[in-house]
């Protein structure tokens, strides 16, 4: 999913785009009208020919058009209105915003196609018709079924989140989606999952739809204990490092975002990120799968903290005991997170005719003998 310090506005159906509100005014076919005839065949034109010409042309363009909005108004292929019906914030830089439908339209969330999907939805920013995309938070126990909740960081020149966290409770907010980032196949037997920073809500939708079903172990590194507080190690605890990783070659691949004052206190209790993840560790799997568990190590720069290299082939080892090893399916691991998390550990994306496709495995993973264990860059 797509990489938190980049305002880009990409999604699965359509490359790099730009929405504008009013396109450029369109040219007639009488532009060069006023310029001076220089043959007999252009000044043969008659202007009643001309007349005759566009008046059916403004037409079809103006029902194209009309048609254009009523799809988008439709939600099938446009941005449709939500409303901002609560921000709550998580710490100094991340909030979680819960939108409501408006009175039109709306997101469909039960699309059987999105039912094992990693699923996101595109943010409009109007003043400067850019757009990006944000994974959805799986629900929460009473939430109300047409509601969408999304993790977004606040991020030094971020366009998009900016604007957003700019936002007031009752803002509208115009919202397309949902696009399916990756389908979990039918069977998985065990997945480890890197996220880095707001990467977890990814990571939160894989955890959710085989909690209890399939061995889920999840890494979450965080620049600030802000981010993740209240969660606690479920494995041995991470390996303490006394420099300094907020760099430029920090695994984040950039320095930390200064948005936030590091004196900022906030409760001892989890936050509601850390209180969801450890909600699918209560998930009661059945009789014959009672070793599929969910796991969740936390790992924060600010504390000396870091995923290492070395812990990862006895992780995955690891979790190939803890799955049944009579059960068939694919062993899967997931990094998420922003980019240089991304390319640190996987390796970059890659663009190709205009679409972003996941491109050679590179990065650390790519110096570890994985064996079957497939890599997926979210």
């Amino acid at each position: 999913m797509p990489t938190e310090p980049h305002e880009q506005f990409h999604n699965q159906n359509q490359s790099l785009e730009r929405y504008t509100a009013d396109d450029a005014p369109l040219r007639s076919a009488t532009t060069d009208s006023g310029e001076r005839q220089h043959s007999a065949s252009r000044s043969s034109i008659k202007p009643l020919t001309v007349f005759a010409i566009c008046i059916p042309l403004g037409y079809a363009l103006k029902w194209a058009l009309k048609d254009d909005e009523a799809t988008a108004s439709s939600g099938a292929n446009g941005f449709v209105k939500y409303k901002l019906a609560k921000k709550e914030d998580i710490s100094s830089t991340s909030s979680i915003f819960t939108l409501k439908p408006g009175q039109s339209s709306k997101i469909r969330t039960d699309d059987p196609a999105t039912k094992r999907a990693i699923t996101s939805a595109q943010f409009k920013q109007p003043q400067l018709q850019i757009a990006r995309n944000y994974t959805l938070l799986p629900p929460i126990e009473d939430q109300d079924p047409q509601e969408l909740r999304f993790l977004i960081r606040k991020e030094r020149n971020g366009e998009v989140s900016g604007y957003l966290h700019r936002l007031s409770v009752g803002s509208d907010i115009e919202v397309r989606g949902l696009s399916a980032e990756y389908i979990l196949p039918e069977q998985v037997n065990t997945v480890l999952f890197l996220a880095g920073g707001t990467g977890i809500a990814p990571a939160m939708q894989v955890a959710d739809a085989l909690a209890g079903g399939s061995h889920v172990h999840i890494l979450w590194a965080n620049r600030r204990r802000e981010d993740c507080r209240g969660g606690a190690s479920d494995t041995a605890r991470p390996t303490r490092w006394n420099w300094d990783f907020s760099g430029w070659w920090s695994p984040f691949g950039l320095p930390s975002s200064d948005i936030g004052k590091k004196d900022d206190v906030w409760p001892p209790d989890a936050s509601p990120i850390v209180s969801q993840l450890d909600s699918f560790k209560g998930r009661s799997p059945s009789e014959s799968s009672k070793r599929h568990k969910t796991l969740v190590d936390y790992y924060v720069d600010e504390e000396g903290t870091l995923i290492q290299p070395n812990e990862i082939l006895p992780l995955l080892r690891s979790a190939e005991k803890a799955a049944d090893e009579h059960e068939h399916g694919k062993k899967l691991m997931f990094v998420s997170g922003p980019e240089g998390f991304i390319n640190h550990w996987a390796g970059p994306k890659q663009w190709v005719n205009g679409r972003e496709v996941q491109g050679p495995l590179g990065g650390v993973l790519s110096t570890l003998d994985l064996n079957d264990w497939e890599v997926v860059k979210l």
